[in-house]
């Protein structure tokens, strides 16, 4: 008879752990089975367990981590279980399981290609630009391959939130969190803002891209050559990585969605996309007010929609008058053509703003009407 993996102490009287995988950034990582889980749910959970020692320092990470991931809700984040002290003196930080490998382990099997890394890349800028447009900002402060876990499906979890910055809260401390050559230069002093994830998750992909860890990349000065270093990458992808891992963060992107408007000017490489469709390189839209308690979020969300199609509504007449009133004055007002040409080229110019002006009123609709992620 085959001895269960699951033969550990229970926690809380429902978790059972099972074998250590690891160490996290401030504890050890254990998997553990939910002895109380409904038969349709996953019974597999992760247990984060610290032992603070001499120095308290590690349990204010974790609780902060606590704390942290019982606020979020996305699919890509691995949800918030519990907390447990049990035994006395041992803190357990119990978390849903994302599925599949993280990326390093999945890089020692095969290259990934560069429709992968677009992809993966897409995928992790969808999960920063929900953790950073929180209120206040969430910084993870450690992106790196093996924190980020794909699943056989390609969708990607971002995980260990041990070094998360509550980024209108803390400014850093004494305490540097992150892991060497991932970590954007600004992070050795304690400056940390959205950007420094921008720049790990960048380090990340041309770490999976090249094959080797972002210290051993030829540079000139403090920036990565990825030029030489990468030089069969798509020019595009390769652009947009470069700006990503520019040390100086004023010059970096600030925001997942700037990426995201680089990667959209390119297309992946020809032999790429005769195998398969590229991912789209845009951020589907996230439900409004996911955070506020029902029915006040749903209440919440019908007043926006019902000002964003308003707003819609009301921007699409004033478009209408205005190409009729231009026209008729192009044609009665001013007869020749010069005149005519340059009030019909203004009137295509205030068009694009009023255009712009109802695209804000579609997307107010769009959250509104998005699912919860």
């Amino acid at each position: 008879m085959t001895a269960s993996p699951f033969d550990g102490p229970l926690i809380g009287g429902r978790y059972r752990l099972g074998p250590k995988l690891g160490r996290g950034s401030q504890g050890e990582i254990f998997l553990a089975r939910d002895d109380k889980a409904k038969a349709s749910d996953d019974k597999e959970v992760i247990v984060k367990r610290i032992t603070p020692r001499g120095t308290w320092k590690s349990f204010e990470l974790f609780e902060r981590e606590s704390k942290v991931l019982s606020q979020l809700r996305h699919a890509g984040i691995p949800r918030y279980l519990a907390t447990l002290e049990e035994p006395p003196g041992t803190f357990n930080l119990v978390m849903q399981r994302a599925p599949g490998q993280d990326l390093r382990e999945l890089a020692k099997k095969h290259r990934l290609s560069q429709l992968e890394l677009r992809d993966l890349l897409i995928r992790s800028l969808e999960i920063l630009d929900y953790l950073h447009t929180r209120s206040p900002p969430v910084v993870h402060r450690d992106i790196k391959p093996s924190n980020l876990v794909r699943a056989p499906d390609g969708r990607i979890a971002l995980v260990d939130f041990g070094g998360v910055l509550d980024a209108a809260r803390d400014k850093g401390g004494s305490t540097m969190v992150g892991t060497f050559g991932y970590m954007a230069p600004e992070q050795l002093h304690g400056q940390v803002t959205p950007a420094t994830d921008l720049y790990a998750l960048g380090a990340t992909i041309v770490s999976l891209a090249g094959g080797i860890e972002p210290e051993d990349v030829p540079r000139k000065g403090l920036r990565m050559d990825l030029v030489k270093h990468l030089p069969g990458l798509d020019p595009g992808l390769r652009a947009a990585l470069i700006e990503m891992t520019d040390p100086d963060p004023d010059k970096r992107p600030q925001r997942a969605r700037e990426v995201v408007a680089l990667l959209a000017k390119m297309k992946p490489p020809p032999e790429e996309r005769a195998v398969v469709k590229a991912p789209a390189a845009q951020l589907a839209p996230r439900q409004m007010f996911s955070d506020i308690p029902e029915p006040m979020g749903t209440l919440l969300r019908i007043g926006v929609l019902s000002f964003g199609f308003g707003g819609w509504v009301a921007m699409a007449g004033v478009r209408l008058s205005l190409t009729i009133t231009l026209g008729i004055l192009a044609l009665l007002v001013f007869p020749a053509k010069p005149v005519r040409t340059r009030v019909v080229g203004v009137g295509k110019e205030l068009d694009s703003m009023l255009s712009e002006g109802q695209g804000g009123f579609t997307d107010l609709m769009r959250g509104a009407m998005a699912r919860r992620r």
